[in-house]
């Protein structure tokens, strides 16, 4: 008898073994499975697009009304995630985070001035890891913050040095503080920078003397692409790319355009695709029912354009003129960048590095255009914090979406695995690999993303699933490497984006979702207390 069920025993723990391999295999293909990878497979090139304030605003994204062609390209080569979020929704700390594969309370950085070699100093940046591991790393345009006190835009980051073009087309001459090209607005910049001289201004003092007299929010200037700076970006990196390639290393090419970001301009041809008359304007114009006042901002950034009225605060509506005036402009920006993509693609189909070259493609943040009667980023809400997050090259099956909700700081993870590179023991992402095949069986742990927003002392922490977004703001300079405590928290946030898409309404307080609000305060919680 005791042998009978010694049997049964051990053929139960058979099966049990058997089904639990299984599971590991799917949902794990980026642990185990990649050490072998990344020690015999052959090191992919890596094409990293960083995208300044750029939301789903694309044809691929189902905008149907944007002329994105090279998005669209982009996309059938490989995966958009429609449910991807930054962890902080301002340039700095986004960057920071990405760059870094760590998260902004690991960064400690939480605004434009803070420079994570100074407040990590133990931090080192994923292209400086590369370099480790015998990569070629270089860049052009904004890829970390342009606050970064590092020389060098982060000059570890780089075995070949960075690069910040300003070899405007001549045609045109130099674009006036970098920005604008339209021959009217660049004579009164340059009045105000004699009169201003004339003041004994320098510097900085110089630029804000001259840009609270003259600063546009849009252009619209018939020029060519090599008039504005992203162009100059796309140039420099197809050079960069050719000079990488004769290395005979793997590399890694940071592209990092500056459009969308104010102001808007770009070349005329691009604002032509539009009929500003059609142009959709946000449909929920006011405050949410039942949220925070504190969780709203008055656009600060917009408002510092000498086009715009100083005085709006929070809860006021711009006009419907400027409003489509800056949207159309907006539009104009991506589909200028849309064009820059299709330069780059180009020229990896032409030398045939597409079967060797991971492509990703992010936005730092999202962008309000009047939803909430805010603009800009700055916020919790779901405009500010959802990105484009686009993986393409060997390794990704071709054509597909997931709306699992991911994070971009699992963006490094993601590409070293697909790359056949180690990973880096520094990272607090994820591989999203398991996500990018076509098994529809394969799934991740992580059920949410995550991200936070400062107001003032107050910090509000949310987790996002595929249906809802919770939200906390926990007072008294709290970060998550404080002790939690329930007595902190000032404001609490639900939106139900099955039933809401718009986040019209707080929903946190309503006893329908009590149960939910339990569920998503454990995950979040978790997350805090890691």
């Amino acid at each position: 008898m005791k042998k009978i069920v010694s049997i049964v025993v051990l053929l139960i723990a058979v099966i049990l073994v058997a089904c639990n391999t299984t599971k590991s295999t799917k949902e794990a293909k980026s642990n185990a499975s990649n050490q072998a990878s990344s020690v015999t497979g052959k090191k992919k090139n890596i094409l990293f697009i960083a995208i300044d304030d750029l939301k789903p605003l694309l044809s691929n994204y189902g905008h149907s009304e944007m002329i994105t062609p090279n998005f669209d390209r982009l996309a059938k080569m490989g995966m958009s995630f429609t449910n991807a979020h930054v962890q902080y929704a301002v340039c700095g700390p986004s960057r920071a985070s990405v760059m870094t594969g760590t998260n902004p309370d690991r960064t400690k950085v939480w605004d434009l001035h803070t420079d994570f070699r100074e407040s990590a100093p133990d931090l080192i940046s994923m292209p400086e890891y590369l370099i480790s591991q015998g990569y070629e790393t270089t860049a052009v345009g904004k890829i970390y913050h342009k606050g970064s006190s590092s020389p060098g835009h982060d000059g570890k980051s780089w075995s070949m040095p960075h690069k910040l073009p300003k070899n405007y087309d001549s045609k045109y001459g130099d674009a006036a503080f970098e920005y604008y090209q339209d021959p009217e607005t660049k004579k009164l910049i340059g009045q105000f920078e004699e009169e201003g001289k004339a003041k004994g201004l320098k510097g900085g003092k110089l630029r804000d003397y001259v840009f609270k007299r003259v600063k546009p929010s849009t252009e619209s200037a018939d020029v060519s692409d090599e008039a504005y700076q992203d162009g100059l970006y796309t140039k420099t990196a197809l050079k960069q790319m050719a000079d990488l390639q004769a290395t005979g290393k793997p590399w890694f090419l940071g592209v990092g355009f500056q459009k969308p970001h104010l102001p808007f301009v770009a070349p005329k041809k691009y604002w032509d695709l539009y009929d500003r008359s059609k142009v959709k304007l946000a449909e929920f114009q006011q405050l949410s029912e039942g949220t925070p006042l504190f969780a709203f901002h008055n656009f600060g950034e917009l408002r510092a354009y000498s086009d715009i009225d100083d005085n709006y605060d929070i809860g006021e509506i711009i006009d419907e003129a400027k409003q489509r005036e800056l949207v159309h402009g907006y539009m104009a920006c991506i589909s200028y960048i849309d064009a820059q993509l299709g330069k780059l693609l180009d020229a990896l189909e032409r030398k045939n590095l597409l079967d060797d070259t991971i492509i990703v493609l992010w936005g730092d943040h999202g962008w309000h255009l009047g939803d909430h009667t805010e603009w800009c980023k700055h916020s919790n809400f779901e405009q500010a914090t959802r990105i484009p997050f686009m993986f393409a090259g060997p390794g990704v099956t071709k054509n597909q979406t997931s709306h699992h909700p991911v994070n971009l700081v699992d963006l490094f993870p993601t590409v070293f695995e697909l790359a056949n590179v180690p990973q880096s023991s520094q990272t607090e992402g994820k591989s999203l690999v398991p996500l990018l095949d076509n098994d529809p069986s394969t799934t991740i742990a992580m059920d949410y993303a995550y991200h936070q927003y400062a107001r003032g002392k107050r910090m509000g922490y949310s987790v996002r699933t595929e249906r809802f977004r919770y939200t906390e703001w926990h007072d008294n300079d709290y970060r998550s490497f404080k002790t939690y405590n329930d007595s902190n928290i000032v404001g609490r946030e639900l939106y139900d984006y099955e039933k809401d898409p718009l986040e019209t309404k707080n929903l946190v307080d309503d006893p329908n979702y009590k149960q939910y609000v339990s569920t998503l305060k454990a995950k979040l919680k978790g997350h805090l207390t890691k």
